[in-house]
């Protein structure tokens, strides 16, 4: 029964999601390319991650995310010229519905 609730919560995140705008809007900053974990909150199953995947995937500069609800993370990578760790966290906090936060000191990974 569990299951099923947790279910019909994933697809309804996940239409939400679906018509949300194609962007959201971006800072600039110095071009290179940036890998972030991103602390989220309240993620429970796969349709959680997805929700999550699919609201930092609509900012221009985003590349790639991965999301667990296990970790309770969202690893992004992205473009510093079009976005910023900061922004990607609050389109997922304002579109999935989680909470998500970028760390103080966001590192570049090779």
């Amino acid at each position: 029964m569990r299951t099923v609730g947790l279910m019909a919560m994933a697809l309804v995140v996940g239409l939400v999601v679906a018509a949300l705008p194609a962007r959201a809007h971006a800072q600039k900053n110095d071009g290179q390319t940036q890998v972030v974990t991103l602390k989220v909150s309240g993620m429970t199953c796969g349709g959680c991650e997805a929700a999550v995947k699919m609201a930092a995937k609509k900012i221009d500069g985003v590349k790639d995310v991965k999301a667990s609800s296990d970790h309770g993370t969202a690893e992004v990578r992205f473009d510093t010229s079009k976005t910023s760790a900061e922004a990607i966290a609050a389109a997922i906090t304002k579109y999935s519905g989680f909470k998500a936060e970028a760390p103080k000191t966001a590192k570049n990974k090779k």
